[in-house]
């Protein structure tokens, strides 16, 4: 098997962006497995002071024991209510989970909202900031955006939305490498891309500059779950095992 955990010197090219960019984010261990229940009992064999683990995009993946479920949804909702390829689903929707929550600005059905929105800022290579209202004052160099996320069309019209002129924006597949990828004419054009890509396209463009998303639960969203994570671990205080899986 292929079990690692992500260090601070770790690339997306090994890791994957997604892991990467947890990791140097949120400052906790990360790992990566083709089984996720196999990482789970890597993290803990590493880290056994660890309460909660937290997996991403886990839904289906029940060899991982899991005691708190959340379902996030875009505005997209449902979709077509068909699952994949014919729809956006996974499993058929509705389904029993502890938690739903919409990140998009209408929400389909009930849930919790956490609304996402750009940071007033991007993000240099060497961790200082400029301000997005600076990057399109007159007389300034042209703005292109690339992205490779899921939606990439949603990341331009989020930098519309904020203010920020663009001349040129390249929508790349979800995770591409942009191993073979070069800006068009990349002296002319400041270039922007996601937090995501940044871990990716730094390394052979340091010039470029990530914009970072902001994601802001509303507070009874994160009261419900404090009051869920409280009460599965105090039922574990009892078990043999004590950690909580959500």
């Amino acid at each position: 098997s292929d079990c690692r955990e992500v260090k601070d010197d770790s690339t997306p090219q090994d890791l994957g962006d997604e892991p990467v960019l947890i990791h140097r984010s949120a400052s906790v261990p990360v790992f990566v497995a083709p089984e996720r229940a196999e990482a789970a009992q890597a993290l803990l064999a590493a880290h056994p002071s660890t309460q909660i683990i937290l997996c991403d995009d886990g839904l289906q993946h029940y060899a991982l024991h899991r005691d708190i479920e959340i379902c996030v949804f875009d505005d997209r909702g449902v979709g077509n209510g068909c699952l994949l390829p014919a729809g956006p689903l996974r499993e058929p929707w509705p389904r029993p989970v502890d938690l739903v929550l919409h990140t998009g600005s209408r929400p389909a059905f009930a849930g919790f909202t956490a609304p996402r929105m750009l940071a007033d800022h991007a993000v240099r290579v060497d961790g200082s900031r400029i301000a997005l209202s600076a990057l399109s004052q007159p007389g300034g160099r042209p703005l292109q955006a690339v992205a490779a996320i899921a939606q990439p069309q949603k990341f331009f019209a989020m930098l519309r939305e904020a203010g920020v002129v663009l001349a040129e924006t390249v929508a790349l597949p979800d995770h591409a490498s942009f191993d073979d990828w070069e800006p068009a004419q990349a002296a002319q054009f400041t270039l922007l891309c996601t937090e995501k890509d940044a871990a990716k396209l730094w390394r052979r463009h340091p010039e470029a500059l990530a914009v970072p998303l902001h994601i802001a639960p509303e507070a009874a969203f994160l009261t419900a779950l404090d009051q869920l994570v409280r009460a599965r671990l105090a039922a574990k205080l009892s078990s043999p095992h004590g950690h909580t899986t959500t």
